[in-house]
């Protein structure tokens, strides 16, 4: 992921505004990210509240002289309110573009929905307000067995994403996030060039460690069909747990797939396992 030094827009802070979130630029596109803070998911046992357990996250970018643009949206839900928000999306005339899990054993069973549209960037972060109503605000709390005995250690995240060559990451309340982007994929979507975050991202997680140095550690990549199995092999090969593979989107050429991954491991121990599976992906330059 390129560095997110540029300062957001007018535009993007009220894009983000609208919906309650943190704006920011990343790959020189406007992002406006938040955490779903009243789902408090347990995953493989552990406390899962990194990013990519309970993500909210809009993306606009491509804008033509109408101020139309490729504009993106996906949440984590509850599996009661995927048909709620599919209606409430599809009254708007957003185009729904997958409905599926992104994780395994996990409580309660988190359920992702990703959206897109062709649409003012305000016009687009108000029908997503809208629709986003529907959710629940009350507390969803899954209690984790290891509850009480979690360590932190602030220098493994810095070594954690030094071997997973992230261009940003975090350490915040015991939780590691390191991100990076595939910018050799440059993907259009609608017809439409993108360099959003949410159409390439790499993002791997650790948080929840025990005393033993074992933490939940979790990754995801965005994949090109030909490098799937070739990847899977890998990722088994280290008894890695692959959780899902599916589309995020429509209309994208080329066809753009991710895979999720899990395990309950040694940070350090995980990172190497998956950059030696990361190896197989390719660095060259991919067009539509």
């Amino acid at each position: 992921m390129e560095e997110t030094s540029m300062e957001p827009s007018r535009l993007c802070k009220e894009f983000a505004r609208i919906l309650n979130s943190t704006p920011s630029v990343v790959n020189g596109v406007c992002t406006a990210t938040r955490f779903r803070s009243n789902i408090h998911p347990v995953v493989l046992g552990r406390r899962a509240e990194a990013f990519p357990f309970i993500p909210q996250a809009f993306s606009f970018e491509s804008m033509d002289r109408e101020g139309r643009a490729l504009c993106l949206g996906e949440t984590v839900l509850l599996q009661e309110e995927v048909n709620p928000l599919m209606s409430e999306l599809r009254k708007f005339g957003i185009i729904v573009t997958a409905v599926h899990n992104h994780w395994l054993f996990d409580k309660p069973r988190l359920m992702f929905m990703h959206f897109e549209s062709i649409d003012k960037p305000l016009n687009f972060a108000r029908k997503v307000r809208e629709a986003l109503r529907v959710l629940t605000t009350k507390t969803v709390r899954a209690v984790p067995k290891t509850d009480g005995e979690m360590i932190e250690r602030h220098g493994l995240c810095d070594e954690f994403n030094d071997i997973l060559g992230g261009t940003m990451h975090t350490f915040e309340n015991g939780i590691c996030t390191v991100m990076r982007s595939r910018t050799n994929i440059k993907p259009v979507v609608l017809g439409r060039p993108g360099r959003s975050f949410l159409l390439i991202p790499q993002m791997f997680s650790f948080e929840s460690m025990t005393k033993d140095g074992r933490a939940l550690c979790s990754g995801e990549t965005v994949i090109l069909q030909k490098e799937i199995n070739p990847f899977i092999s890998v990722l088994r090969k280290h008894d890695l747990i692959v959780t899902s593979l599916h589309n995020h989107w429509l209309f994208d050429k080329p066809r753009l797939m991710y895979i999720h991954f899990e395990a309950i491991d040694k940070p350090v121990n995980f990172a190497l396992k998956v950059r030696d599976a990361l190896k197989v992906l390719t660095d060259k330059e991919v067009k539509a």
